[in-house]
């Protein structure tokens, strides 16, 4: 009898313990905590950390991706009691804060009209965390320029500009349908000219005339957006001498 209230007693300890352990693992709900920025050559980094679970950046469904017409993005994130109590932040130019809505939060950033040209995103594991990239839109300055996009992507391997040409060429991996824009952008970041290609084994390569202009630095790049949300997928970009008589 004395064996069997020990055995008992072991098996109610256990249950208490293992449902002490359960309980905060079952109530946990994503929740952002803190808003990070930082400034890079090419981009500024808005970190937003996670507690709670693992960030999936398939939750995230940008409503407004173009950030250059008038500094604003939307991103949302949607899932089940995700929260947000991290505090608005102001840094490099940009302003950052989340909205809470039922079954979502929206990551609102705001910059200066034409200042960035894309946002892009990517979620980080262990801490968890989401790294949201908006890239500048004027002529690349040392260390901005990108030959090689991430995990290869895309790569620009050759370009000639002259004073009203373009040739470009290149290699691309696993991109949506293959397909690219190559785009010239004016000193202040407007796209003079673009052009659609789509590589073929792997390999692109892109000629055209652009419109007259005064003589600048611009950038040439080649571009893929997100055929989910129009955000970035991959980005390559070179500075340039563009224009003139």
């Amino acid at each position: 009898m004395l064996a069997a209230m020990r055995r008992l007693l072991v098996a109610l300890a256990t249950t208490l313990l293992g449902g002490a352990i359960l309980a905060p693992q079952a109530s946990a709900v994503l929740t952002a905590r803190e808003i990070r920025i930082g400034d890079h050559p090419g981009f500024v980094r808005v970190v937003v950390d996670f507690t709670g679970g693992r960030v999936e950046t398939g939750e995230v469904v940008a409503t407004d991706p173009d950030p250059f017409p008038d500094g604003f993005v939307r991103l949302p994130l949607t899932r089940a009691g995700v929260r947000t109590t991290a505090d608005p932040v102001r840094e490099h130019g940009v302003f950052a804060r989340i909205a809470q809505n039922t079954g979502r939060i929206t990551i609102r950033l705001t910059g200066t009209d034409r200042r960035f040209k894309y946002v892009g995103y990517f979620a980080q594991h262990t801490p968890e965390r989401l790294v949201l990239d908006l890239y500048k839109a004027r002529p690349p300055i040392a260390g901005a320029e990108i030959t090689r996009g991430r995990g290869g992507c895309l790569r620009l391997t050759s370009h000639t500009v002259t004073r009203r040409h373009v040739n470009a060429a290149g290699r691309e991996r696993n991109l949506f349908e293959h397909s690219l824009v190559v785009r010239l952008r004016r000193s202040g970041g407007r796209i003079h000219r673009q052009k659609a290609e789509t590589a073929f084994q792997r390999m692109w390569s892109t000629s055209f005339d652009y419109p007259p202009a005064p003589r600048q630095d611009g950038t040439l790049e080649a571009v893929a957006l997100s055929a989910k949300d129009g955000t970035l997928d991959c980005l390559v970009q070179v500075r340039v001498r563009m224009g003139g008589s």
